[in-house]
């Protein structure tokens, strides 16, 4: 995929990127940028100055999101999401796998947590930056390919989204693997442009960080092999000729590099029976509860709207929809190159919702590239800026009620209903970890067992504690989750435990199972006005068996 270009006199000027060369020839396509064509200097200078006006506003906007974003984070306004808490003790492992996920998220974790303390503030210091990385890779490739101004609304359309706006305020997988992602976007956009030649040879560099983006983004979640898995079908249905040799060369050294990136954790999974494959496998749940269901996929679509925003989410459909129906879009390599890194994943999504449940932000790496073909379509209409607009003040909206009310719900939530509370099914885990912990102590216990892994995450990093400290009661005895994979309660276990569970029933259950047991404690707690939730604990020992 070489290229042929429109030259430019100036070097400050953005030339629009050239059409591969495997297509035979041709200059840069239709409806691409800024560039192609001979100018005076004075449009070459009006050009350059308009180049850096949008950058300047691009990087002000991604640079001012991400201190802001750190901001309200210091606030500790939002809970400790069991997920965040079991990345958490997944970084104390150290390891290079998990039994639900790759490792990279973990790692993080304990670099920010090692060096600012085991706070909130800390364990979500990175997922701030992680979306400042997309939003820059939005940015960078969007005025690689067509100009600066497009980079700059494309940038826009990604980071003033209400769901990436409340994604940096929890970490979790996603905004690592799409920085990943986005690398791994921008440096193919990168060796893409160059012609290779005698005095120009293959950007060998850039393929590696294409490997580099794609491997770091399946260390953090597997759902990044959706991006190569999309540009195969780019080059399999591409109007360009076959990959040149160099081409493959440097397809093939990207596939290296980023299986390279990815190999500690192929190991740690194929030591482990690979159980990470297994449960991707358990999660897709097809056929469960009937063959298809609609309802689940008009749900999984109406989440697209607080995901990435109304005005960007319709603008990405539009364009994808639109493409194939306009030939100077459709003979644009670049359009082409974007919806095939978007398209796949949201309609595989669309797909599983339909046929099982699909998660909202399943889809959320199609907006990487999404994002640069919504502002595209947007900015060839007369009123694309204004929906620009449109789409921060609604994200800007967003943020206002979710914070605040998560700030009014900090302060007062127990005397409010639960039902406007943003945060409502995190706020469980504080209360129910105070007591646990607390009658851990007292009873000198040296574990903690419960039948619920949600608690047992929060306690874990409430305690500060890892996961030979705790033990998760598993009667199928096939695991699940990582707690049942790596604490599972197993017969002959004599140390002294704390069992907390929520229900009494459960409580005597469990503790029947032991050769002694002795209830230390029952209560209730209110987590808002109309909710309050029990729980029992028990001192045990001697494990007799499930």
């Amino acid at each position: 995929m070489s290229a042929q270009s429109s030259r430019t006199p100036s070097r400050a000027r953005q030339a629009a990127p050239r059409k591969p060369a495997a297509a035979g020839g041709g200059g840069a396509p239709k409806g691409g940028g800024k560039g192609g064509g001979r100018r005076g200097g004075g449009a070459g200078a009006a050009a350059a100055a308009e180049r850096l006006l949008w950058s300047k506003r691009a990087w002000a906007l991604l640079l001012g999101l991400a201190l802001l974003r750190l901001a309200l984070n210091a606030l500790g306004l939002i809970p400790v999401h069991f997920d965040e808490a079991q990345y958490w003790a997944y970084g104390r492992e150290m390891a290079f796998g998990h039994y639900s996920k790759p490792p990279l998220v973990g790692w993080l974790i304990l670099a920010s947590t090692s060096v600012l303390g085991d706070t909130a503030f800390a364990l979500r210091f990175f997922a701030p930056l992680a979306h400042l990385a997309v939003g820059a890779g939005v940015f960078l490739t969007a005025r690689r390919l067509f100009d600066a101004r497009t980079g700059f609304w494309a940038a826009l359309l990604y980071s003033a989204a209400p769901g990436v706006s409340i994604s940096a305020g929890l970490m979790t997988t996603d905004p690592v693997m799409m920085a990943g992602w986005a690398l791994a976007l921008y440096a193919l956009v990168r060796a893409m442009e160059v012609e290779p030649g005698p005095k120009m040879p293959e950007p060998w560099g850039w393929w590696a960080l294409v490997g580099l983006g794609v491997g770091l983004g399946m260390l953090a979640k597997y759902t990044a092999i959706a991006l190569p898995l999309g540009l195969i079908g780019y080059v399999l249905f591409s109007r360009e000729a076959p990959l040149a040799p160099s081409r493959r060369r440097g397809a093939g050294l990207a596939a290296g590099v980023a299986l390279l990136v990815l190999s500690p954790n192929l190991a740690w999974n194929a030591a482990h029976g690979f159980v990470t494959i297994t449960h991707l496998g358990e999660n897709a749940e097809v056929g469960r509860g009937g063959l298809v269901h609609p309802e689940k996929l008009a749900e999984f679509l109406g989440a697209q709207f607080g995901v990435i925003g109304p005005v960007a989410f319709l603008a990405v459909l539009a364009a994808l929809v639109t493409l194939p129906l306009d030939p100077a879009r459709r003979g644009d390599w670049r359009e082409r190159l974007l919806a095939w890194s978007a398209a796949p994943l949201l309609a595989a999504m669309c797909v599983q919702a339909f046929l099982s449940q699909a998660n909202a932000n399943w889809a959320a790496p199609a907006y990487v590239g999404g994002s640069i073909l919504a502002a595209r379509w947007l900015l060839a209409r007369p009123w694309g800026e204004l929906a620009g607009k449109v789409q921060a003040g609604v994200g800007i909206a967003a943020v206002v009620v979710v914070f605040a009310l998560g700030g009014v719900y900090d302060l007062w939530g127990r005397d409010l209903p639960r039902f406007a509370d943003p945060f409502k099914k995190m706020r469980n885990g504080g209360p129910f970890c105070e007591a646990a912990l607390s009658a851990m102590e007292g009873e000198g216990a040296q574990v903690l067992l419960s039948n619920d892994r949600r608690r047992l995450s929060e306690c874990l990093f409430e305690g500060g504690m890892d996961f030979k400290d705790v033990a998760v009661w598993d009667p199928d005895g096939t695991p699940s989750n990582h707690f049942e994979f790596r604490s599972r309660l197993e017969p002959g276990d004599d140390r002294l435990m704390l069992l907390a569970v929520e229900s009494a029933e459960q409580g005597e259950e469990i503790a029947a199972r032991f050769a002694w047991a002795l209830p230390v404690g029952e209560g209730a707690f209110a987590t808002h006005s109309d909710r309050s939730v029990t729980y029992v604990l028990w001192a045990v020992e001697g494990f007799e068996g499930y």
